[in-house]
């Protein structure tokens, strides 16, 4: 069995949250993996520079316009370990890049020293409409079966914008990979977290070990609107 801590979380770069605090937060957790969303390239890269990280990075849209492409949005994967196999793909459609109804999922494959392996799906979805979400969902379901390679476990992670715990149909459409809903506890708004929005998706014959969330407070409202979750997992070899 291997042993797997990854961490999912919504950063809202767009309010320019203190990357070192970040840094450090994603560090207490000690995760192989991290998946951000809402954060801009510049920032995905002084975070990896901070933690000592690989990383990777995916345009999800300009919030504002061409001429500041800068402050462009996307996700990012992040760890300790080799990143290799990155992959972008629009989940959306008929949405400009330049509204932020366009939406997006990153993916690449983390390969840590000894060879072990694992495929990582980040994600963001809409927040605008139920059935657009199902429709992302769906994509990118339809998308991870095609790309997963068959030796590599994959983790499904994000926002999903979803308050997973009644809107059943998101977790459906992810069946057909494999993976589902591993649970936890609210974790938007993050000073006094009532929805669960951001989760992990494991492998089917995953063991469970953790699912932690942080009980929120004004303190993580100073770093983001959403909280981490930080899922440990085991896979069998």
């Amino acid at each position: 069995m291997t042993a797997w801590r990854v961490v999912t979380w919504n950063v809202l770069g767009a309010a320019d949250p203190d990357l070192d605090v970040i840094a450090a937060r994603l560090r207490d957790r000690s995760p192989d993996v991290a998946a951000l969303q809402e954060v801009r390239r510049s920032q995905a890269k002084a975070l990896a520079k901070l933690l000592g990280w690989n990383y990777v990075w995916a345009r999800k849209h300009y919030p504002y316009s061409p001429l500041i492409w800068w402050r462009a949005e996307g996700l990012a994967i992040v760890s300790p370990y080799e990143l290799v196999s990155p992959e972008r793909v629009t989940l959306s459609v008929g949405e400009p890049i330049w509204t932020f109804r366009h939406r997006v999922m990153v993916a690449a494959t983390v390969v840590r020293p000894l060879g072990s392996r694992l495929r990582v799906y980040d994600l963001h979805l809409a927040n605008h409409h139920a059935d657009h979400r199902i429709d992302q969902a769906r994509r990118a379901a339809a998308f991870i079966l095609k790309d997963r390679p068959d030796d590599v476990p994959a983790v499904v992670c994000g926002d999903f914008n979803a308050e997973l715990r009644t809107d059943l149909e998101i977790a459906r459409e992810f069946h057909i990979v494999g993976v589902h809903d591993i649970g936890g506890v609210s974790t938007n708004p993050s000073q006094a977290p009532h929805q669960r929005l951001d989760a992990v998706f494991a492998p089917d014959d995953a063991t469970v070990h953790e699912v932690g969330t942080p009980e929120g407070g004004e303190e993580w409202l100073l770093l983001s609107d959403h909280l981490p979750v930080l899922a440990v997992i085991e896979l069998p070899d």
